[in-house]
């Protein structure tokens, strides 16, 4: 049936008034050797607004990179509008910081049911499957978020291989190495193709791209500065009564400098 270990490509609607973005903005990309760095974690309806930042405790992964070297020393501090990320770069190269928050739980009521499957882009069948469900009952769901941020210290030239390389987030895009516009989106560290991707923008316009058969995504070269990608991966459950969990996966980086 619809629900054997159904797993459902979903359709982001980056416009829905209910699709809070969680990601990671860096006081600024370009930084220094010896700077101390600061990036924020947060959630907000519009990228890149700094609206309400999780607490430490919700953090499941953090992984910064340097020069495809592991920074260890990372200090955090709790804030209204974000938790923020430091530590010092000793070394010239680019940068990935990673994080991930744990699945969080709860109900979408019956009457909120249809909003929400247009915002994680549920399929039909699926849908269709729950409204059959006796009783109108509230929809179980969870979700996780998963946010990366790519900045670079002098240069962006010296330790491009962390860019390329998996951090083992549940959803996550990494560059590729033959092309510098291009962004391939990793479910578990398999490519997902065909999948829908939303490019963000400072103005708060967006545009709607789909990964190729490859998984990949290529970036107009006329797209310059700040943007942020994101994609969803709803895990539909064996049971239309069982437990919908969506990732979310946001790529922050600032194009005028790693293209």
């Amino acid at each position: 049936g619809v629900f054997a270990s159904a797993i459902v490509a979903a359709t982001l609607i980056a416009t829905s008034s209910q699709a809070h973005q969680t990601f990671l903005w860096p006081s600024k990309f370009l930084w220094t050797t010896g700077d101390v760095v600061d990036v924020a974690l947060t959630s907000a309806l519009s990228f890149p607004d700094l609206e309400s930042g999780p607490a430490r405790d919700r953090i499941s992964f953090t992984s910064v990179v340097l020069d495809n070297e592991a920074v260890d020393a990372l200090s955090y501090e709790e804030g209204e509008t974000f938790l923020n990320v430091t530590f010092t770069v000793e070394r010239p190269g680019l940068a990935v910081i990673a994080m991930s928050s744990k699945p969080r739980f709860g109900e979408i009521k019956t009457e909120d049911v249809s909003d929400y499957f247009d915002e994680i882009g549920l399929e039909t069948s699926a849908r269709d499957a729950f409204k059959a469900l006796p009783g109108s009952p509230p929809l179980n769901r969870s979700y996780s978020k998963h946010a990366k941020a790519f900045i670079c210290v002098e240069t962006c030239s010296t330790g491009q291989d962390a860019s390329f390389a998996p951090v083992e987030q549940a959803l996550e895009f990494v560059a590729v190495k033959s092309d510098e516009s291009a962004f391939i989106l990793l479910r578990n560290g398999k490519p997902v193709a065909s999948h829908a991707v939303s490019i963000n923008f400072p103005d708060q316009a967006s545009r709607e791209l789909s990964t190729n058969g490859e998984g990949v995504i290529h970036l107009d070269p006329s797209i310059t500065g700040a943007v942020m990608l994101m994609a969803i991966w709803v895990t539909v459950p064996d049971q239309p009564d069982g437990v919908f969990h969506s990732d979310y996966a946001t790529l922050t980086i600032d194009r005028s400098h790693t293209k």
